[in-house]
């Protein structure tokens, strides 16, 4: 019998995947186990194994289609086996962005109904999204599974509107959104209304994957989410010297080089609880304060943005932190990581002072409720009681959302920050 390849479902609240690529040709044979394609979450890409030996055949789906999950993209036949003939219509095909931009009027409206309650079959996120925008869900085609409504159907029909009506852009988040907040309008089709410059186009890259996903996450931050921003400055000369004193000791025990990094993700986890808003999320008109610290490290991975997740982090010791953070880093570069390493974070610190990035504002991920940005470690000139000399300092930066946090609670945790940082003997 011939085995179904479909879109896989790789973390609870998944509703689509991209396909970013195939690893094999159709009529290729494929063993069992090796990688098979390649799809794009809003987390990370992700190498998908195929579940049979046989041959590849029947592809429905092609680059940077966004297909539902379940949907069958794919057959693997054995020797001399042919593609199975159903009686019902195939899905509709996975709905592409070229494919969904183009559309100049709606599908015909077809009520996606269970025959056995009468009640319209959608997916909670999909029956979000048309609440918040108003959208009658019996008169949109539903393309899962028994016709149920997908956030893809949803997208198809809103974007096949007048241009006038904004495009909504999903949080693709277990919080319930906020209303209010989630009908902003996010008017991703401004661009084209504006003049394009008078210049020669050396190449035109469609905004698809992985990169798309990450563009619609940050527009959504910035569109519902006030956000303050609140800068200082560190002096890190006792760091170094912790680092220096525990760069040895620590190399022998976990085999990995302690970096500031490590050092600033200890400080931040031992910090954080003493200032609960800062590891907060708003979630349908209430504030939840977290009671562990899952820490995200924003990394960059082939042009593309993720956040590995140290799990926990006011548990762990520094020489805990630098096996986990050198573990995390290490398989995101490789694409190893599990999809449940790349979600839940509850505040995040992205670093770019590696390239030579002396201070930055980073965007808030949502549903997070602030992140921490840090510059560059700079020799400064500081006045002492001697005069001046020079002192390595660093820019940290807090984006917060004002809707949980207000300017003197970011100033105080930072505070508590920079104490943290230039003590840091209590964080050993």
């Amino acid at each position: 019998m011939a085995t179904e390849v479909i879109m896989p479902k790789v973390d609870m609240v998944m509703e689509t995947g991209t396909l970013i690529e195939w690893l094999k040709k159709e009529g290729e044979h494929v063993n069992k186990g090796e990688p098979l394609f390649v799809i794009g979450t809003d987390k990370a890409a992700i190498e998908v194994e195929a579940t049979a030996d046989g041959i590849l055949a029947g592809v429905k789906a092609n680059k940077d289609d966004v297909i539902p999950v379940s949907e069958i993209i794919a057959y693997i036949l054995a020797s001399g086996e042919a593609l199975p003939v159903k009686a019902t219509p195939q899905p509709a095909a996975a709905l592409s962005v070229a494919v969904l931009r183009a559309s100049a009027e709606p599908a015909p409206a077809v009520p996606a109904e269970s025959a056995h309650s009468g009640k319209v079959r959608a997916t909670p996120l999909a029956r979000r999204m048309a609440h918040d925008l108003q959208m009658d869900l019996n008169q949109i085609t539903g393309r899962g599974p028994r016709g149920r409504i997908h956030k893809a159907d949803i997208l198809a029909c809103q974007i096949a509107q007048p241009a006038a009506e904004p495009i909504y852009v999903p949080q693709d988040e277990p919080l319930p959104v906020n209303p209010a907040a989630a009908a902003m309008p996010i008017h991703t089709s401004l661009a084209v209304q504006i003049p394009l410059p008078d210049a020669r186009r050396k190449l035109v890259v469609p905004l698809v994957g992985p990169r798309k996903i990450i563009a619609e996450r940050m527009a959504y931050s910035a569109a519902t989410a006030p956000q303050i921003t609140i800068s200082l400055r560190v002096d890190m000369t006792e760091a170094i010297r912790l680092r220096e004193r525990v760069l040895e000791p620590l190399k022998a025990q976990t085999g990995q080089r302690v970096s500031y990094t490590a050092i600033l993700v200890r400080a931040v986890a031992t910090v954080l609880p003493r200032h609960p808003y800062m590891n907060a999320s708003l979630s349908d008109g209430s504030i939840i304060l977290w009671d562990d610290v899952h820490l995200g490290i924003a990394t960059s991975v082939e042009e593309n943005l993720i956040v590995p997740v140290i799990r926990e982090a006011q548990n762990q010791n520094l020489g805990q932190i630098v096996t986990s953070l050198a573990d995390l880093t290490d398989r995101a570069r490789s694409r190893r990581l599990k999809p449940a390493e790349m979600m839940g974070s509850t505040f995040t610190i992205s670093n770019l002072g590696m390239f030579g990035v002396e201070s930055f504002t980073a965007i808030i991920n949502p549903p997070e409720s602030a992140i921490l940005a840090v510059g560059k470690m700079l020799d400064t000139p500081v006045k002492t009681t001697d005069g001046f000399e020079f002192r390595p300092m660093i820019q940290l930066t807090v984006s917060a959302d004002h809707r949980i946090l207000d300017g003197a609670t970011v100033a105080r945790f930072l505070a508590d920050l920079k104490s943290a940082l230039e003590n840091p003997y209590l964080l050993i």
